[in-house]
């Protein structure tokens, strides 16, 4: 169930990326695959910047979660999440129907699905469908792709509730600079989050 749900649909948007930037013609080449992707270096005064960027961006989900949580909870009431979804990492006390209690290999587990998880939407969604839907929506384009972004979350929509305010500032700053990296170090922070929960319950 756990590669059904997660790991297959994440490894294909590896798959449907890299598929897309061939159908353009572009060479198998590193430097011109980051360069497509919009994957530059981040130096300087510049990283300050990135960790603003990103503190800010889980702050917002954070604080939505604590102001919004009467409306949150109304509307996972309303609308249960799937219950592969909770059964996917229950408190951090289960993984994939496991009790993670000093089973350390579900670490390993974990981390093959964060790298799917993150990189493999990254390099779907900012890296390939970024720079595309610029060629439509112009300087609009953050707005469209944060709106988009939190669609994508609906599937648990009190997610969605909280994940909007952090892709709109996220997209806004993304297109400003025109530096996917930013983006993938927030996303990588933000879920990381049930990495700690895990590591803490496995040695708990």
């Amino acid at each position: 169930m756990l590669f059904l749900t997660y790991i297959l649909p994440f490894g294909l948007f590896f798959c449907a990326a890299l598929y897309g930037y061939s159908a353009e013609g572009n060479p198998w080449n590193w430097k011109v695959l980051k360069a497509r992707f919009r994957y530059k270096p981040i130096k300087g005064k510049m990283w300050l910047w990135t960790i603003l960027f990103v503190a800010v961006d889980v702050a917002s989900y954070l604080i939505v979660y604590k102001l919004a949580f009467p409306v949150i909870k109304k509307i996972h009431d309303a609308f249960p999440t799937p219950e592969v979804v909770t059964n996917f990492m229950n408190n951090g006390e289960t993984f994939a129907g496991f009790n993670v209690h000093g089973n350390w290999w579900l670490l390993g587990l974990f981390l093959l699905l964060y790298f799917l998880n993150v990189v493999g939407e990254e390099i779907l969604w900012r890296g390939y469908l970024w720079p595309r839907q610029e060629l439509t929506h112009g300087k609009y384009t953050w707005v469209v792709h944060g709106l988009l972004w939190t669609s994508f979350h609906l599937f648990a929509p009190y997610n969605a509730v909280m994940v909007l305010p952090g892709a709109l500032f996220m997209s806004y700053i993304t297109q400003r600079y025109k530096n996917n990296t930013i983006f993938l170090i927030s996303h990588a922070t933000l879920n990381g989050i049930p990495l700690i929960i895990l590591i803490t319950n496995i040695i708990g």
